[in-house]
């Protein structure tokens, strides 16, 4: 999330808005907003708090204090900020496994992108920038993230924890 925040506000212009997202003001907390990429099988909504892809087969919402993904049961779209514990259901992992898979798919994409736009370097200064805030909290390099979900995407549940992924590919890097 903080990424997409780097992403807002580049020095080239908003990029989320370069990749076709809307951007409208939220109605559920003041001076944010939401951004909105509706194809043919999705829509993805981004706010700062959380990040919600709503399709045929799924409503999933990424809740950012959580670190967590749950299953959105209003029919209406989420609201960032206005959601109670009634919208939200933690679900079944194998299950909710199969709910997040379009919005990861369009996290891969848009990643790639971004790296074609801006080049490699881009993400290293975000994860920096993002270390700056974050010092306690661990999570994965650019790079080793985006290899992470593409495993995690390939083997489900078998897939290693982030926090074990880069020590286990330097054990079979280094065998």
């Amino acid at each position: 999330m903080f990424f997409l925040g780097q992403d807002v506000i580049h020095s080239h212009g908003n990029q989320l808005v370069e990749y076709g997202f809307v951007r409208t003001p939220s109605k559920g907390m003041t001076g944010t907003s939401c951004y909105t990429l509706d194809s043919e099988s999705h829509t993805i909504e981004l706010y700062g708090s959380c990040a919600c892809c709503y399709c045929e087969s799924a409503r999933v919402a990424f809740i950012r204090t959580r670190s967590r993904f749950y299953d959105w049961l209003p029919e209406e779209r989420c609201v960032a900020g206005l959601w109670t514990e009634h919208d939200l259901d933690e679900g079944q992992p194998e299950a909710m496994l199969h709910r997040v898979r379009p919005l990861l798919h369009w996290w891969l994409e848009y990643e790639r992108w971004i790296a074609r736009r801006l080049g490699d370097a881009y993400r290293d200064l975000c994860f920096e920038e993002w270390r700056k805030v974050n010092k306690r909290k661990s999570w994965l390099p650019p790079r080793e993230a985006t290899r992470w979900v593409e495993q995690f995407l390939a083997n489900g549940s078998s897939q290693v924890r982030p926090k074990t992924f880069k020590s286990s590919r330097r054990r079979v890097d280094a065998g």
